[in-house]
């Protein structure tokens, strides 16, 4: 943290000579204030202002070759960044304060006196056009020379005004900002958590931007540890994308929105909406991302087992668990009693063996199914090609490049607007749900592959890592509203542009939060403890069972009256342990482990 600080004292020297230039230009926004004799007009225009004004910064580094003198300062690329982004805020703080004090000012000379509430209002609201600019330019001028790109740097500003306005003529957008907006009136601390913490969140992701593409990103990080060694950051992301399938399920019990076991409606618009997105974010990636894993650990263990111990050991810890559930747990939740009251008349009927067949499904346990699957097609490639894969590979730990990454999601994107217009989101076949994905579970199961043989787990960079989050954060923003405000279901496939638009966003959302997932587990969570071991043991099974216990967990709770996202909330905290708990006795059966 010192060393930021040092880098934004440096900074703070190198402007110094021209903050001289403030003066007129907060002389200027005083007189837009009198003459529109509004207040609030001062503040933005001081804010709006102030914000290109501290990208001059970047022309005095230019001019004057300040990359030598940061080159021979105990400065590292991260600290530099970060102390340019902090020293940013600080002139924009202090601009906000002065805006604030001038708009006072004139409020008394007008006599249209504005309310503190109102004056957070419009400072929120200034603060965040300010974050906004910042957010966009400073990754520019991080990356090109500011001579080169100083006039083009605004050009982003325009195409996201043009790509607004596409959005508007295609949509009824503006019927949900009139929504919007008469919310936010009603809930008047919701603009100061737009503007203030949407604009600290831009400044963030656009930090992270600045970082990664300031640095080399194809260089390789350090290994995550010596070759053969165990990979923990691995086993903890999967114990957390088993957490995170027990949420999504819990948000369908409670959302509603999706058939399953139990569904518990709500006339909470709010909680429905939020559960719906919450959803959405997560069937982008997360199934993907247990291919992707799968994938990884797929060759080495034909390796080490040989082809026979290879089959035998897939179609055992696979086949029996697709069975067991299929057979039995599947029947077990969706037993209809448990689904709505009935009478006792109704539960003394005997029960037929074409209502048991009836419920035998795979249920959750598609994955498993398709993944055995997948596992097979690899083994029947392995014996075609008599192991030359294993043979030609060795030893390619080639990187993972920018170029490649945005070729693939762009083949990925297309992939998947074509399949959807046959298979779109709401089309079960045979049983599975989202086939809609399929381009997805196949491309990052054989990514899986190549990351082993390339070394990828271990050598991507982290400002690739870095990169990639802040592309999954621009392309929500971007794309992801145009795909689905106003177009009721046409984002689930069938061809239509929004499902173009759609295909585009989860493909690049996925790709770069699986990228950021992955770099960050590596470095923070490349350990095990004795809870995080017995998380990752049980996470298996954990996905196997889930099912039941959440809805039999819902069931029991379905008496207790409270808002639904708090609901939610509680299932959650209850049911996550409890999942946990439930696998640890059925591990404890008698040969169990050797399957689970």
């Amino acid at each position: 943290m010192s060393d930021v600080l040092k880098s934004v004292r440096l900074d703070y020297y190198i402007l110094k000579s021209s903050y001289k230039a403030f003066v007129p230009l907060y002389v200027i926004a005083a007189v837009i204030g009198m003459l529109t004799r509004k207040p609030a007009i001062t503040i933005a225009v001081v804010m709006i202002i102030t914000a290109p004004f501290i990208g001059t910064y970047f022309s005095l580094y230019e001019k004057n070759n300040l990359n030598r003198l940061y080159g021979i300062l105990p400065l590292g690329k991260l600290e530099t960044v970060a102390g340019r982004y902090l020293y940013a805020l600080l002139l924009g703080v202090v601009s906000g304060i002065i805006a604030g004090i001038l708009a006072t000012v004139f409020s008394l000379f007008t006599g249209n006196v504005m309310s503190y509430l109102d004056y957070l209002d419009y400072l929120s609201l200034s603060f965040l056009g300010f974050c906004l600019f910042i957010s966009i330019v400073f990754p520019i001028y991080f990356k090109f020379p500011f001579s080169k790109v100083y006039i083009l740097a605004n050009l982003p500003l325009y195409l996201c005004g043009v790509i607004g306005l596409f959005i508007i003529r295609k949509t009824n957008f503006l019927k949900y900002v009139g929504l919007i907006v008469y919310y936010f009136s009603s809930h008047q601390y919701m603009i100061w958590i737009l503007g203030f913490g949407l604009g600290l969140g831009l400044l963030f992701i656009s930090f992270l931007l600045s970082y990664a593409v300031s640095s080399e990103i194809q260089k390789t990080d350090l290994p995550a540890g010596k070759p053969g060694r165990r990979l923990f950051f691995a086993d903890n992301l999967r114990t957390a994308l088993i957490v995170l399938v027990i949420l999504h399920h819990l948000s369908v019990i409670y959302a509603a929105n999706t058939p399953f076991y139990y569904l518990e409606p709500s006339k909470d618009i709010t909680a429905i909406v939020l559960l719906i997105l919450f959803q959405l974010f997560n069937q982008a990636y997360f199934m993907g991302f247990f291919f992707l894993l799968s994938g990884y650990f797929t060759p080495g263990s034909f390796d080490r087992k040989g082809p026979v111990s290879f089959l035998k050991n897939r179609l055992l810890r696979l086949g029996i668990p697709i069975i067991v559930f299929a057979f039995v747990l599947n029947p077990l939740t969706s037993i209809r009693i448990y689904q709505k009251p009935v009478s006792l008349t109704h539960m003394a009927m005997p029960f037929t063996w074409d209502q048991y067949f009836s419920r035998v499904r795979m249920g959750p346990v598609w994955f498993l199914v398709m993944l055995l699957v997948f596992d097979l097609c690899y083994w029947l490639w392995r014996l075609a090609t008599k192991n030359r894969e294993k043979k030609t590979a060795a030893g390619n730990d080639s990187l993972l490049t920018f170029r490649t990454m945005v070729i693939f999601i762009l083949a990925l994107a297309l992939a998947s607007y074509f399949i959807r217009i046959v298979l779109p989101f709401s089309k079960y076949v045979l049983g599975f749900p989202s086939l809609a994905y399929l381009p997805q579970y196949i491309s990052f199961f054989l990514i899986g592959i190549a990351a082993d043989r390339r070394n990828w787990l271990r050598k991507i960079s982290d400002p690739l890592g870095a990169l990639g989050f802040v592309l999954a954060a621009i392309a929500t923003l971007t794309l992801f509203p145009g795909a689905i405000i106003g177009s009721g279901a046409a984002y689930l496939g069938g061809g239509t542009w929004q499902s173009a638009i759609y295909a585009l966003w989860d493909s690049i959302f996925s790709v770069g939060v699986c990228l950021a997932a992955l770099t960050f587990f590596r470095r923070f969570f490349d350990h095990q403890n004795k809870l995080s071991r017995f998380l990752s043991q049980h996470s298996f099974t954990v996905y196997i069972i889930h099912a039941p216990v959440i809805v039999f967990l819902a069931l029991a709770l379905r008496g207790v009256q409270i808002e639904q996202l708090l609901k939610f909330g509680l299932m959650a905290v209850v049911g996550v342990p409890l999942c946990f708990g439930v696998a640890y006795l059925v591990r404890k059966i008698p040969y169990a482990k050797r399957i689970l």
